[in-house]
């Protein structure tokens, strides 16, 4: 991670830091994610595994993270650090609780009834890759 203090930055080197990198190769990495995908979707959580041992260097029993690794890890931060995330996320909460849509049921035609019902989802993966974005 690359860390830029925006306050000391000049606008020349504000710009350099929101800058993409160049994708020059934007065809060869399309392909190649394309051919991760087909894998993964052939071969699942064996895929996962496989590819999250040759890309990031781990080999999983497990994708599910134990709370008791959650509790470690929540135990290690400073209490200012903490505070913070805590305040973060319940802004974050807030702030999509209150743009969340309505369920709603209408009738379109005598006897079909339509509605949007929303549902919690109990649990999602998600893969943060590094890369070379700031």
């Amino acid at each position: 991670m690359r860390r830029v203090r925006w306050s000391e930055l000049d606008a020349v080197a504000r710009e350099d830091v929101l800058r993409r990198p160049a994708q020059s190769v934007a065809a060869e990495v399309s392909a190649s994610v394309a051919g991760l995908i087909a894998t993964v979707r052939r071969d699942g959580d064996d895929a996962l595994r496989e590819l999250t041992r040759r890309f990031d260097g781990v080999q999983l029993d497990t994708f599910a993270v134990l709370p008791a690794a959650f509790d470690e890890a929540r135990a290690s931060l400073p209490d200012a650090l903490r505070q913070a995330i805590d305040d973060a996320a319940e802004r974050i909460r807030v702030f999509h609780e209150a743009g969340m849509a309505q369920p709603y049921a209408i009738d379109t035609a005598p006897g079909v009834r339509c509605e949007r019902m929303l549902r919690p989802i109990r649990r999602v993966g998600l893969y943060v890759p590094a890369g070379s974005a700031p």
